[in-house]
């Protein structure tokens, strides 16, 4: 079956790929499909831009169609400073990688060079039995102010995320060693497309 990932961020794509390998699901994206839509993002929560993107998308194409946003909170940190939603964008400015990256590093610094992490996370799913959203609390993680010396997968705050089990930078991690990690987000994100997909309205009154 396919699904629209609503999503041109590279790293997203190859996440979701990694999570849904071995399902019977085609994961589609934006660029294969040769459109481009801008969506104003100007929710006050992740699943109320994961709702808006999820709808754009399903309507520009009438297929089953997956979107999410996500909001980052750092323990020690101000409520002013917090970044929530805006991850890369401070002072209406969108920051490059190395911007990024180098803004959490010194935001980490000023705390005492390490804190804990932890994303929220909207999905919401169009499909042709309507709009179905969840809201997942992910794993929490260790951010500090140094950088592991490995490039990232697409994300670029995983040169400064640590693993507080394993203690490894996220981006020192092979595929298999990150896949393992069993995160929160990656088991309830497959369950919520798997039910979405498979077990419909329509299926369940079938039933």
């Amino acid at each position: 079956m396919k699904l629209l990932y609503a999503t041109t961020n590279n790293s997203k794509i190859y996440n979701m790929r990694r999570r849904l390998q071995g399902l019977p699901i085609e994961l589609i994206t934006p660029k294969e499909l040769g459109i481009k839509i801008e969506v104003i993002e100007d929710g006050k929560t992740a699943t109320e831009n994961a709702i808006k993107k999820a709808k754009a998308y399903y309507q520009a194409t009438n297929m089953p169609t997956i979107a999410g946003d996500s909001g980052l909170y750092i323990e020690n940190i101000p409520e002013e400073k917090q970044p929530g939603l805006f991850v890369r964008r401070v002072k209406g400015k969108e920051l490059s990688d190395d911007e990024m990256i180098d803004y959490y590093k010194a935001l980490i610094e000023s705390i005492g060079g390490k804190s804990i992490g932890y994303y929220i996370t909207g999905l919401a799913m169009m499909t042709e039995d309507g709009l179905k959203t969840v809201e997942i609390s992910e794993d929490k993680f260790i951010l500090s102010s140094k950088t592991s010396n490995n490039k990232h997968r697409g994300n670029p705050l995983d040169v400064i995320t640590i693993d507080p089990v394993t203690k490894k930078y996220y981006t020192d991690m092979t595929d298999d060693e990150f896949k393992n990690l069993g995160h929160i987000f990656d088991k309830e994100c497959v369950k919520f497309i798997k039910y979405n997909l498979f077990y419909t309205r329509k299926t369940i009154k079938k039933d």
